[in-house]
């Protein structure tokens, strides 16, 4: 009989966690969300799409590069080009370079972690309870409600650092790198609009602002570019400092500050939303030198992993959760 593993978190980590242990072992994939992906998200509101999570990936490592090329044959993955400038208030606009290739997944960020999820059994709405117990063999894992989710022989957390340590509860050591990590806020706004987007640029870094990044999404390939779909992401800084502010007086804020930026109209759009990641972005990247590797526990049969260990990266998560991978398979 195959060993169970419980892996909480339908991310990049996750999911390639689930490829690389699928065919050994019996995997089962737990997300408390309605949908995969995790940060890799798209918000649909037709005919408006918004990547209101991560915005793109970059591929440097050999590895990642290889497992990425089938997703750019197919088109399921592909490169993001463009015009990128530099906004700030009452200073002229200038270019920015993007030295390498900037892809992004097709119609939608979250379609590569679709594809990825094929074949791999994933609970849905499933958000896990703290653990609490743990016999000679197995962890009986728990939903929210107490409802039994089944026995694994080992559990594997993909989910942000604070989740992950209440997840683990006591089990988890003091002093961990991952106990040690933070992550930092982010509010993002989506601005729909029954229009083609009129300017040159296709994506924005703001200095100097509570704004910190502006996205042309309906620039993106695959997307739909009869319309404009702008993504608007606060500064970490400002965010982290505001995470707990009314989110009505957050939005006005944060639209009149847009405001300032950009020279057009923004009152009435045809749709909006903002959201509010708690965990968005890691608050100390870390180098090869200095990264934290993947946590794993071979008495308690506990793991986790994820972008707190090195850099909030979807190339870095891909390359620590093979890293974790490669030492269950051992």
């Amino acid at each position: 009989m195959k060993k169970r593993i419980a892996i909480i978190g339908a991310g990049i980590s996750g999911l390639t966690l689930a490829n690389r242990l699928n065919s050994t072992f019996e995997v089962v994939v737990l997300e408390k969300s309605r949908g995969i992906g995790g940060r890799m998200a798209t918000r649909q509101a037709e005919p408006f799409a918004f990547d209101h999570g991560t915005q793109f990936f970059t591929a440097r490592d050999k590895k990642f590069t290889q497992f990425i090329t089938p997703y750019l044959r197919s088109g399921i993955v592909q490169e993001w080009i463009g015009k990128v400038v530099t906004l700030e208030v009452n200073k002229k606009t200038t270019n920015r370079l993007w030295v390498e290739p900037h892809y992004v997944a097709c119609p939608g960020m979250n379609n590569l972690c679709k594809k990825m999820a094929d074949g791999i059994n994933i609970r849905l709405n499933c958000e896990v309870a703290p653990l609490s117990f743990k016999d000679s063999k197995s962890w009986h894992l728990v939903d929210k409600n107490g409802e039994s989710l089944g026995e694994f022989d080992l559990v594997i957390s993909t989910i942000p650092p604070v989740q992950t340590c209440k997840l683990f509860n006591t089990f988890l050591p003091e002093n961990t790198s991952i106990s040690n990590s933070k992550f930092l806020a982010c509010f993002t706004m989506m601005f729909g609009f029954h229009k083609k987007w009129d300017k040159t640029w296709i994506g924005a870094k703001v200095h100097n602002s509570p704004i910190e990044w502006i996205a042309v999404n309906s620039s993106k390939p695959g997307r739909n570019d009869n319309h404009t779909a702008l993504v608007v992401h606060s500064s970490n800084t400002w965010a982290e400092e505001h995470v707990n502010d009314d989110l009505q007086q957050t939005e006005i804020f944060l639209r009149r500050e847009l405001n300032k930026i950009l020279n057009i109209e923004l009152s009435f759009p045809d749709y909006f939303s903002l959201h509010r990641w708690r965990y968005a972005l890691l608050s100390k990247s870390h180098d090869d030198k200095t990264r934290n590797t993947p946590y794993f526990d071979t008495n308690l049969n506990l793991a986790c992993v994820g972008d707190w260990g090195s850099r909030s990266r979807i190339e870095d998560a891909w390359i620590d959760a093979n890293e974790l991978a490669d030492k269950i398979l051992m």
